[in-house]
């Protein structure tokens, strides 16, 4: 009975001396984990600076300045005039941001900024001359016409965007891409400016005809050999010609402010933390905006109307009307809300306190600008292109 009782005893004091172990063994574990972490955490920058730049492709689908003039145009003479309103489908810009995360914590707080900006100065000018007519008068050819058909469009077009972020974020993605894998959630401000100006003017003369061709006879008295009078046959021809010109100043800008969320998430694919690693990064952005759209746009167009029945000399052509249409203006503000959603996705060169990024970005703003001209009429506007960026991290203290 005791011979077992000693056995007994003698096992539970392995059992509590393997407990003790284990525990022992786990215990410095953790504090060795936790010891290293906390040495990581004092390696980490807690601040970034971020510095780049993009070149977006803009989706801008204002409506055209379409005087009436243009819809009896021949399309070789309208091509300039609709090529001249286009505005540039490319901007370039820069963007910044500054994050803070402190010790010992998932929190990351970060401002950036985006602008971008573009223009397109343009003048196109295309002519169409007039169909050759043979006339003659007493066996001669007479001058054709020289004022050819044509269309001349010529125009300034700017375009700027802003777009502006505040956000507290926090990585809740510990464990979920490994040890040194990143996805934060992260919600905010988001403010968004939009403006846009152009300047356009439009000359055409869309109509410069040869109409009907016309022979005629005139004689005159000749009095030897025999006293007779000569015939002579002549053409001539009827001409119409019509000069239009029209300029249009238009001015457009919103702004507007609301909550945004967003999402970005980083995993390396290659390399040591505390060296070198490539990163896979992509995120997501949604927000909602409000505030206030105001358009401006004032236009005017002429005509000149010629008409002439006789030789062909276009300079002797006789004025017979035209019209001008009274100037017109347009001046609108109103409240707004204007959704936005956007990704990116890229890959990222990281160093213990730098980092080299390039990607490729989208954002859409849902009814954004007052496209219209005569009317009001919501548009969208979209940019969406390469990026690359440059971050450098800084301690916090000593």
């Amino acid at each position: 009975m005791q011979e077992l009782i000693s056995k007994s005893s003698a096992g539970g004091v392995v059992r509590w001396r393997l407990l003790a172990g284990t525990s022992t063994i786990a215990l410095m574990i953790h504090v060795s984990s936790v010891t290293i972490a906390r040495a990581d955490d004092m390696d980490r920058p807690q601040v970034w600076i971020e510095l780049g730049g993009q070149a977006d492709r803009m989706g801008n689908n204002a409506e055209l300045f379409t005087p009436p003039f243009l819809a009896n145009t021949p399309d070789a003479d309208l091509s300039p005039m609709i090529k001249a309103e286009k505005p540039s489908p490319y901007s370039l810009g820069l963007e910044g941001k500054i994050s803070f995360s402190p010790e010992h914590s998932d929190w990351v707080f970060s401002a950036s900024a985006i602008y971008g900006r573009a223009r397109a100065s343009k003048h196109n000018h295309q002519q169409t001359p007039l169909p050759y007519v043979k006339q003659f008068a007493a066996g001669s050819i007479l001058p054709q016409p020289a004022a050819e058909q044509f269309g001349d469009g010529q125009s300034d077009l700017r375009e700027t965007h802003f777009v502006l972020d505040f956000q507290a974020g926090k990585d809740v993605g510990i464990g979920l891409f490994g040890s040194h894998g990143s996805s934060i959630v992260s919600a905010g401000v988001r403010f968004a400016q939009f403006t846009e100006s152009a300047s356009i003017t439009l000359n055409a003369r869309p109509y410069n005809k040869v109409g009907a061709v016309h022979t005629k006879y005139v004689s005159f008295y000749q009095s030897s050999p025999v006293p007779h009078y000569v015939p002579i046959g002549f053409r001539n021809v009827d001409l119409f010609r019509r000069t239009y010109a029209a300029t249009a100043q238009i001015h457009r800008n919103s702004h507007a402010i609301g909550p945004s969320v967003s999402w970005s998430a980083s995993v390396p694919v290659i390399g040591e933390e505390k060296d070198m690693t490539i990163n896979l990064d992509w995120g997501a952005n949604v927000a909602v905006l409000f505030g206030r759209q105001r358009t401006t746009v004032h236009h005017k167009t002429s005509g000149h109307h010629y008409s002439k029945t006789g030789l062909i000399f276009v300079s002797t052509q006789v004025h017979t009307g035209g019209y001008t249409r009274p100037p017109a203006a347009r001046s609108n503000s109103r409240e707004v809300t204007i959704p936005n959603v956007g990704g990116f996705a890229g890959m990222s060169l990281k160093f213990p306190n730098a980092q080299v990024s390039i990607g490729y970005r989208a954002d859409v703003f849902f009814g954004a600008i007052d496209g219209g001209i005569d009317s009001p009429k919501s548009q969208n506007r979209s940019f969406y292109g390469p990026f690359a960026t440059v971050s450098i991290g800084f301690r916090n203290g000593p």
